[in-house]
C-alpha cells in the first residue's frame, strides 16, 4: 500500500503507454541517428526501413503485453520483474526477425534482413534502441516519475 490507501496495480494500459512513450521519445530519434551513422548517403531509406522493423517489434510487443499480464497474474506477487522485461524484449525482437527473414511479414522484405549483414544491422539497431530504452525505464522514468509504478505505469495519473 502507498499513502492514501492506494495499491500498486499492474495494468495493460500502463504497459502500452510506457512502451509507446519509449518508442516515440527514444526509438524514433535513436533510429534516425543509427541510420545516419550506419549509411550516411542513404540514411533516409534506411531510417524508414529500420523504423518499420522497430514499429513491427513494438506492435508485436503490444500484442504480447496481453499475454504478459496473464502470466503476471500467476506470480505470487503479481509483479513483472525488470529481468523478465529484459529477456522478453529480446525474445520479441528475435521472433520478429525470424518471421521477417522467413518472409512471414509482408511489409518487411526478407532479402533486406538476409545474410550476416542484415542480421548484424538489425541486431545493432535493436541494441542501439533497446539498451537506452531499458536504462531509461530503470533510471529516469523511475526516478523522475516516482509515482509511475504505483499508478500502474499510466502516464496521465502521475
Amino acid at each position: 500500500m502507498v499513502q492514501g490507501g492506494e495499491t500498486m496495480i499492474p495494468t495493460l494500459a500502463g504497459r502500452i503507454q510506457t512502451r509507446l512513450l519509449l518508442f516515440v521519445l527514444l526509438g524514433i530519434p535513436l533510429t534516425a541517428l543509427f541510420s545516419w551513422l550506419w549509411l550516411p548517403l542513404y540514411w533516409d531509406l534506411l531510417f524508414v526501413f529500420l523504423l518499420t522493423v522497430l514499429a513491427t517489434v513494438t506492435g508485436f510487443g503490444l500484442i504480447m503485453d496481453v499475454v504478459y499480464i496473464g502470466l503476471q497474474r500467476l506470480r505470487w506477487d503479481r509483479d513483472w520483474p525488470f529481468a523478465y522485461q529484459f529477456f522478453f524484449s529480446i525474445v520479441e525482437f528475435a521472433l520478429v526477425l525470424w518471421a521477417a527473414r522467413s518472409g512471414l511479414i509482408p511489409w518487411l522484405p526478407a532479402e533486406a534482413l538476409a545474410g550476416t549483414d542484415g542480421l548484424i544491422m538489425a541486431s545493432s539497431h535493436f541494441a542501439t534502441v533497446f539498451i537506452p530504452s531499458f536504462l531509461a525505464l530503470l533510471g529516469p522514468i523511475s526516478v523522475f516519475f516516482i509515482r509511475w509504478r504505483f499508478k500502474a505505469g499510466q502516464l496521465g495519473k502521475l
